[in-house]
């Protein structure tokens, strides 16, 4: 007796997080726009785990101080289309170490590159996150700075190039795949409008 009464608080929580978890829906995902995507790269977008692209330099447009800063300062892995896409969750795949730090990005109406999540200290090999929501955009890009301050290795800099100068092949980082959907309508058994 005192088991079941024991219990009974138990189930009743049990039972109260199921509806709560039942009430927000899944979402129903596209198929990976990444791959309809053009890239200098595209073993970082070919629905293929097991070939890895690499980020590249930033080629600027304009040749101002913060452009060239930028381009001293970081790498990056973009996708272009040709027309509109909506995107509203990222995945992110890549050897632990490879991405500890980036930040998504897309372009705007005025193509200026606008964040959309920075990450740190990843070490995880799939990153996920979901956009609260979604963005339409002609260009998407994980820009990875070249250097950084690591936790994971007693706070060194994880970088073999010098203060100046082209980059070494070490500070392009190495991605395994990217991964672009946006949410499609509910279905409409599941929400409860059929008749």
């Amino acid at each position: 007796m005192r088991f079941i009464l024991l219990m009974m608080p138990l189930c009743v929580v049990v039972g109260l997080s199921g509806c709560i978890l039942a009430s927000n829906p899944a979402y129903n995902w596209s198929k990976n726009i990444a791959l309809d995507a053009t890239s200098e790269d595209t073993k970082y977008h070919d629905d293929n785990i097991h070939t890895r692209g690499e980020t590249g330099p930033i080629l600027e447009d304009e040749k101002d101080e913060k452009s060239q800063q930028e381009s001293d300062n970081y790498t990056e892995a973009v996708l272009r289309w040709r027309q509109p896409q909506t995107i509203q969750q990222v995945v992110v795949k890549a050897e632990p170490g490879q991405l500890e730090y980036f930040a998504a990005q897309y372009t705007n109406e005025e193509g200026e590159w606008i964040t959309v999540k920075e990450v740190r200290d990843n070490m995880r090999p799939i990153y996920r996150f979901t956009l609260k929501d979604p963005i339409v955009t002609t260009k998407f890009r994980l820009k990875v700075p070249r250097r950084w301050d690591s936790r994971r290795v007693g706070g060194q800099k994880r970088s073999t190039r010098g203060e100046t100068g082209a980059p070494s092949m070490q500070e392009y980082k190495k991605i395994q795949e990217i991964e672009l959907y946006y949410a499609l309508p509910p279905d409409p058994v599941e929400a409860g409008t059929a008749e």
